[in-house]
């Protein structure tokens, strides 16, 4: 994925016009890339408070790190996502608002994450490395096995590790052969790969890790 221009794709309401910087997304698991979206409010008098009254959902996608709103002026605002394709299969990134005025609006930027390819960051954890630097001061400790979440802890080869919260494994789930990467000193997760995922947790870490 690469950062566009936004003017791709638009889903245009009575009270905004919501714009994203990709038609749509179609790549395989674990690529990274970044979204933009453009709200253009056309009420002069808006009843929304501010900015983060906008809400974001997502599927099959996480994200990493994002930007604070910009005001391009003449009510136009601009916000960026840094993502990763987290699971195969027919996800998206949704924007929604609920106001006074117009009641309910949204747009999606549909986004296809296909099966992993070779020489990627996926094929390189499913295969035992680490792909990205390792975290200063912790060494990195692999483990293979069957993988489950139970009760927000990841069970793997018989150990349990607890799971930030927000890592969107959710509460239950049969996840089935993986590798999981994690820190030998605190035992944090911080990568889990499947045929079907690649979860970073690595964002979860300590500021001074």
């Amino acid at each position: 994925m690469a950062a566009l221009l936004i003017a791709a794709a638009s889903a245009a309401a009575s009270a905004c016009t919501f714009t994203f910087s990709h038609a749509e997304i179609e790549a395989p698991l674990g690529t990274v890339g970044e979204i933009g979206v453009r709200v253009q409010k056309t009420h002069n008098r808006c009843t929304l408070p501010d900015m983060d009254s906008y809400e974001f959902t997502w599927s099959r996608i996480q994200v990493l790190d994002q930007t604070g709103w910009e005001n391009l002026g003449g009510e136009l605002y601009e916000i960026w996502f840094l993502v990763s394709l987290s699971e195969v299969g027919e996800g998206g990134l949704t924007i929604s608002k609920d106001c006074s005025k117009e009641g309910y609006e949204e747009a999606t930027l549909p986004i296809r994450v296909t099966s992993g390819t070779p020489g990627s960051s996926w094929a390189s954890a499913l295969a035992g490395t680490y792909p990205f630097e390792s975290p200063d001061r912790f060494a990195l400790v692999s483990l293979d096995g069957a993988a489950q979440v139970e009760n927000g802890s990841l069970l793997i080869d018989e150990e349990s590790f607890e799971l930030p919260l927000g890592s969107g494994l959710g509460d239950q789930a049969e996840l089935g052969p993986a590798t999981l990467f994690y820190t030998s000193e605190n035992r944090g997760p911080i990568l889990l790969v499947t045929e079907a995922l690649f979860v970073r947790l690595d964002s979860f870490l300590p500021p001074d890790v």
